[in-house]
C-alpha cells in the first residue's frame, strides 16, 4: 500500500526551539517522484528552518548510519543510543489523503501538513505553521492555481516552499487607496482566563442599516460564523506561540507588510511594558488550559446563547417547535392506527400520512438547523 512515512532530526525540543521562519524565500523543500511517499527532515547547522523531502522507498531501505560493531561478547558498544528523531515512520496511507484540501498530521510531536501539488503531480509534507503569524496551514486550502493557500491572511506557497503571493504586497506596487466604506464594527474582548476571551460587538445601526431588517439572534449567528473561521487558527497559534516563547514573537514570525504595523506596536508595546504575556496576579499560573476538541472550542451554546436574551428565546422557541412537530407526526400516526377501518375517508387518511412524514421531516430538519446554529458549526476552509 502506498503511503507517506516521516524521518525527524535528533534533539527535539531544540529543534522546536531553533525552527524560525526567515526569511519566506529561504524555506526550502525538495521532492523526488515515488510511488511510496517519504518524509525527510533534515536540520542544517547554519539556518533556522525545517526542510522536508519526500524520498522513494528504496531511500527507507537504507541505513541513515552504519549499525555499530557488535563487541567480540556479542552485545551491541555501551556508548550507542538510539536516536528516536533519525528513523523513519508510516505518516498516513496516501488512498486516505484527498488531494482538494490539506491534511493535517502528528508525528513524534512534529505538527505536519500533508497536501496534493498538482502543479508537480506529487504529495508536498510542509511543517504545519505559516511563517507568518503561525497559524495552521492545514487549516488552509488549495487555491485555483494549486497553491497551498494559509486562510489566516492569504499567504499562498508554491512546492517547494516558496512563497508565491501575498494579498497585503501586491507584487505590482503599494496598494491603492481605496474609497472608505460607512460600515463599522466595534470589537470589545475582555481577558477571562489563560486561553480565553469575551468577545463583545457593537453595531451602530445608523452604519449598517441592512441588518435593521434581520433579527438580533440571525445577526449573531452570521458573526459566530465569521468568529469561528477565525477560533481554530487563534486556537493553534497561540499555543505555538507559548511553545516557543512568547518573548520571541518577532523571532518566529515574519511580517514584512505594512498590513502588519498595528500588530507589531502593541508586540513590543507588550513586551517592554508587560513582559511579552498577561499577569494574571495570583489566580492563573499563566500556563494554557489543556487542549480542546472542535466541538467544545467552537460550542456556540455554552458560549454564547445561554448568555444572550436574543438568542437564547430564539433556541426555546425554535425548541418548541420542533417537539410540536414531532408530538403532531406521532399523534396523526396514532390516529390512523387506532381508528377502525370505515371511520375515516382514505382521502383523510392518506392526508393524515402525508402531514405525519412531513412534520417528521420538519422536526428532523429543525434538529440539524438548531444543532449547526445553536451549538456547533464546523468551519472547513478547504471547501468554502
Amino acid at each position: 500500500m502506498e503511503a507517506l512515512r516521516t524521518v525527524s532530526t535528533a534533539a527535539m525540543p531544540l529543534l522546536l526551539k531553533a525552527r524560525m521562519f526567515k526569511p519566506i524565500s529561504s524555506l526550502s523543500f525538495s521532492h523526488r517522484k515515488s510511488k511510496s511517499l517519504l518524509l525527510n527532515q533534515t536540520q542544517f547547522p547554519k539556518s533556522k528552518f525545517t526542510k522536508f523531502n519526500a524520498i522513494s522507498p528504496s531511500d527507507s531501505t537504507q541505513p541513515a548510519a552504519q549499525p555499530e560493531q557488535e563487541t567480540e561478547t556479542g552485545s551491541f558498544d555501551q556508548d550507542y543510543k538510539f536516536d528516536w528523531f533519525s528513523h523513519w515512520y508510516p505518516l498516513m496511507p496516501v488512498c486516505d489523503l484527498d488531494k482538494r484540501a490539506p491534511c493535517r498530521k502528528k508525528v513524534m510531536g512534529l505538527d505536519v501538513v500533508v497536501w496534493w501539488d498538482k502543479n508537480e503531480n506529487e504529495w508536498k509534507v510542509f511543517d504545519d505553521r505559516c511563517p507568518h503569524r503561525l497559524a495552521p496551514l492545514s487549516e488552509g486550502r488549495i487555491d485555483q492555481w494549486g497553491r497551498l493557500q494559509c486562510v489566516y491572511h492569504g499567504w499562498c506557497f508554491g512546492g517547494s516552499s516558496d512563497c508565491k503571493f501575498i494579498p497585503q504586497a501586491p507584487p505590482d506596487g503599494p496598494t491603492k487607496q481605496k474609497t472608505p466604506r460607512k460600515d463599522l464594527l466595534i470589537l470589545l474582548c475582555t481577558p477571562v482566563s489563560p486561553g480565553k476571551s469575551r468577545l463583545i460587538s457593537v453595531i451602530p445601526t445608523k452604519f449598517w442599516t441592512d441588518d435593521l431588517f434581520l433579527p438580533r439572534w440571525k445577526n449573531h449567528m452570521i458573526q459566530n460564523l465569521i468568529f469561528d473561521s477565525d477560533l481554530y487558527l487563534l486556537f493553534v497559534q497561540e499555543r505555538k506561540l507559548m511553545e516557543l516563547g512568547p518573548s520571541n514573537w518577532q523571532n518566529v514570525c515574519f511580517v514584512p507588510t505594512k498590513a502588519d504595523a498595528n500588530v507589531v506596536a502593541y508586540r513590543k508595546w507588550l513586551k517592554k511594558y508587560a513582559g511579552g504575556q498577561m499577569d494574571w496576579g495570583t489566580k492563573f499560573n499563566g500556563y494554557l488550559p489543556p487542549t480542546l476538541t472542535r466541538e467544545q472550542l467552537m460550542d456556540r451554546y455554552w458560549s454564547h446563547v445561554v448568555n444572550c436574551s436574543s438568542c437564547n428565546v430564539a433556541y426555546k422557541g425554535f425548541k418548541a417547535l420542533q417537539i410540536s412537530l414531532q408530538v403532531f407526526s406521532i399523534t396523526s400516526v396514532a390516529i390512523m392506527a387506532a381508528s377502525k377501518h370505515g371511520m375515516i375517508s382514505s382521502v383523510s387518511r392518506n392526508t393524515l400520512a402525508a402531514v405525519a412524514i412531513l412534520c417528521f421531516l420538519g422536526s428532523k430538519w429543525l434538529s440539524h438547523f438548531i444543532y449547526k446554529n445553536f451549538h456547533f458549526h464546523d468551519y472547513n476552509h478547504a471547501f468554502k
